[in-house]
């Protein structure tokens, strides 16, 4: 007799789940791609959500429910055993498998969080390259002679994933303004100019970068995020080379 139990629970569970399967639109699947609000200058991520309702289609367009594969125990439960175990695959957040982590209930009302209120959440953090700086001839110049500054950066594409789905962070570099030991600024990735007077410079350029991001099958968002890299700074030396007088007599 416990055996037909059994038996019949089983039936009846994998009946549930192949209704699950079958009728995704019973479900509302929202999904939620922004800027992580602590980014700071070098460093972009992007934060998504993903809630699972009770009604309604998927909100991203595409129709369709993500599944996962879930283990339950025959009595549709997690945490009383019976000698049948179910897996089958269900919609991401129907229900709680073997294995999750178990809710804790909420103390003021005395309820745990049901599948209405169940949030998935993921981050794609992507680094920057800072720039690099350099300048020629490189070793060091006669005071007066002229000197090209120059600063190297390009647009870096990071791809990886957020919620088992594509993303992409942009770097893009817009501009460079440099600051020189003499007080004087300049604007843009190669400039060239003169020392008057001998002695020891240095010169730092700072490149300003735009951040896009993609998500999934989204268009680009663009300039999420803006700021400035330091590149390395320049030492220059600047001398005066020592001059032969000849005499003719």
């Amino acid at each position: 007799m416990n055996w037909l139990i059994v038996f019949l629970l089983a039936i009846g569970f994998s009946n549930l789940v192949g209704d699950l399967e079958t009728s995704p639109s019973s479900y509302r699947v929202d999904y939620l791609a922004s800027e992580c609000p602590d980014g700071v200058p070098g460093q972009f991520s992007v934060c998504a959500d993903e809630s699972v309702g009770g009604e309604g289609g998927s909100s991203d367009g595409s129709g369709e429910v993500p599944m996962r594969e879930c283990k339950y125990f025959a009595n549709g439960t997690i945490d009383v055993p019976t000698m049948t175990v179910i897996t089958a695959w269900v919609p991401v957040g129907s229900r709680p498998c073997i294995g999750d982590e178990v809710a804790e209930a909420d103390s003021s009302s005395g309820t745990s969080m049901t599948a209405e209120e169940i949030e998935i959440r993921d981050r794609f953090t992507a680094l920057a390259e800072r720039p690099t700086a350099g300048w020629s001839p490189g070793s060091e110049v006669e005071f007066g002679d002229e000197i090209e500054l120059h600063v190297q950066a390009s647009t870096e594409v990071i791809s990886g994933t957020l919620l088992g789905r594509s993303a992409q962070i942009r770097f893009r570099p817009v501009s460079a303004r440099w600051e020189l030991s003499t007080g004087k600024d300049l604007f843009g990735f190669h400039r060239t100019l003169a020392f008057s007077s001998p002695g020891s410079y240095w010169a730092k350029a700072y490149v300003a970068y735009e951040v896009d991001y993609k998500y999934s099958s989204g268009n680009w968002v663009y300039q999420a995020a803006g700021w400035e890299l330091g590149a390395n700074k320049l030492t220059i030396a600047v001398i005066e080379r020592e001059r032969r007088t000849l005499l003719v007599g």
